[in-house]
């Protein structure tokens, strides 16, 4: 069978690891699951450590601190045996669904699929306007993914893959610039669902979007890559149709809209005329799995 290679980023993530590691080595066939552990304190370390002598499939790496995500993702990539073939990279506090591994999965079998990306699916309530944002968000992501795909939250490719850039702050879309510009396809599997948790408060979403778009600019301005949100007017049109059919979300319309223009504002400022980058951001704590 093909042999996969699954990269597990995670950083104080006990609560939700347990789960996603029996998820992950529930599947079938054959992969190996590795965790890179970048200054976690709070037991994930030990976790791993014991299911390691149980699952002969698991290996941990363990970083002294958190250095960022891309650095964690190219201690992974150094480690890949020759004989991987395919590689998946999932932040820990995510869940997937089971079965979605083997749907990530499946497009790679074409040999001009490159890359394909799970659909992340909120598990937050719908009781606040923070969290009808945060599921209008991916919403809107969906059905822009359908049309020209976006990747993230849990993404497969086949190697070698560069190093990423050690500053980025979009892994994922760093991929997706370095295996686009070999030609490479992309593929949106929509049926492959992660569970992830997205900000609960208006603190944390502003400082999300924030860093995303500052990644953007970053991933823009040095390879001229542009994700399929990266311009305003690519957002509009979905919007409004979506809008269309349910005009109940005109409120987490407007308010989400608000918020990405501030985000962007700020994140423009910041980056362009401060020169910061937020390799390392602060953990958002409303926004994690329970």
């Amino acid at each position: 069978m093909i042999r996969t290679e699954i990269g597990v980023m995670a950083h104080n993530e006990a609560a939700n690891l347990p789960r996603l590691l029996d998820r992950l080595l529930s599947e079938p066939g054959d992969h190996r699951v590795h965790v890179i552990s970048s200054g976690s304190t709070d037991g994930t370390n030990e976790i791993v450590q014991n299911l390691v002598t149980i699952h002969p499939r698991l290996s941990l790496t363990v970083e002294p601190s958190r250095r960022g995500k891309a650095r964690a993702i190219n201690r992974f990539l150094s480690t890949l045996s020759e004989h991987t073939e395919r590689c998946v990279i999932i932040s820990a506090d995510v869940l997937p669904r089971p079965g979605a591994l083997a749907q990530l999965l499946a497009p790679l079998d074409d040999a001009r699929v490159h890359m394909t990306g799970a659909r992340p699916c909120p598990t937050n309530p719908t009781d606040t306007l923070v969290d009808r944002i945060v599921h209008l968000q991916w919403t809107l992501h969906d059905r822009i993914a359908r049309v020209r795909p976006k990747l993230g939250e849990m993404v497969a490719f086949r190697p070698p893959v560069d190093p990423l850039d050690p500053e980025t702050a979009v892994d994922e879309a760093a991929i997706e610039a370095q295996l686009t510009a070999e030609q490479g396809q992309l593929v949106y599997v929509p049926q492959a669902e992660v569970l992830n948790r997205g900000p609960r408060t208006w603190r944390d979403l502003l400082a999300q979007r924030e860093r995303i778009w500052v990644g953007h600019l970053r991933l823009r301005k040095r390879t001229g890559y542009r994700v399929s949100t990266y311009r305003i007017q690519d957002l509009i049109g979905p919007a409004i149709r979506l809008l269309i059919e349910q005009p109940r979300r005109l409120p987490e319309m407007i308010a989400g809209a608000v918020v990405e223009m501030i985000a962007r504002f700020r994140g423009s400022i910041k980056h362009r005329i401060l020169g910061q980058l937020p390799t390392v951001w602060p953990v958002l704590l409303s926004a994690k799995i329970q």
